[in-house]
């Protein structure tokens, strides 16, 4: 699994599209061993070039773009909350980065399920 948050989403994204990294690579004009190395959370700081050559290469939709740029500033984000929101559609941008930035205390971390549950009830009680 991807060491961060940033690596996760563009794993999922890129294999969301059936690509491999060196076609990713050729459709970005990003290098394949970069990729590669922010997949693994080798790197984790790319540029905002950087960023949209892969966004537009992903062919993301806007909420996942959204994801994928704010992933690019906050890469260290739980990677299992990421990948959690990129599969579930119903998840909206602004609670996945509410969800984002909570802190826990204690040893044991809620699921991404429960805690954007907690999130969307914290947004319905605004309501």
């Amino acid at each position: 699994m991807p060491a961060n948050g940033f690596g996760t989403a563009l794993k999922e994204l890129r294999v969301r599209r059936t690509l491999s990294q060196r076609e990713l690579g050729l459709l970005s004009e990003v290098d394949n061993a970069y990729i590669n190395r922010l997949e693994t959370g080798e790197k984790d700081n790319p540029t905002a070039e950087t960023v949209t050559k892969l966004v537009r290469a992903l062919k993301a939709s806007e909420r996942d773009t959204l994801i994928f740029k704010w992933l690019a500033e906050h890469p260290t984000t739980w990677p299992d909350l990421v990948s959690y929101t990129l599969i579930s559609p119903g998840v909206p941008y602004d609670h996945f980065v509410s969800a984002a930035g909570m802190s826990f205390r204690g040893e044991v971390r809620p699921t991404p399920a429960s805690l954007l549950a907690r999130v969307k009830r914290m947004y319905d009680e605004e309501e």
